[in-house]
């Protein structure tokens, strides 16, 4: 299985150093595209995208968390840090489960 990193320029510069592949993208168009071609992708296990480019695609996001086993999307800081303020992992499931 193969890890893949949708991020902003930055932050995919530090995972490709990292000998990780990443996929930058500039907007919420661009994201939801390189999502949707990734998740068609048989051998990814797993997807790490930014704070902020998953807030740009919420709904997307939600429905591959809830909806699918395989890949697992994880939603991690960008090079600014976390969002000030963003609810807990632990909170955003037991909303999420809510729906």
């Amino acid at each position: 299985m193969r890890i893949k990193v949708i991020a902003d320029y930055r932050t995919c510069l530090a995972f490709s150093l990292g000998g990780i592949n990443t996929k930058p993208v500039k907007g919420a168009e661009e994201a939801s595209r390189v999502l949707k071609a990734l998740q068609a992708e048989k051998d990814i296990g797993l997807i790490l995208i930014t704070e902020r480019i998953a807030d740009a695609i919420r709904d997307q996001v939600d429905s591959i968390v809830l909806g699918s086993s395989l890949p697992l999307l994880l939603e991690i800081p960008d090079t600014g840090g976390p969002v000030p303020g963003r609810k807990s992992t632990k909170e955003r499931m037991v909303a999420l489960m809510g729906k």
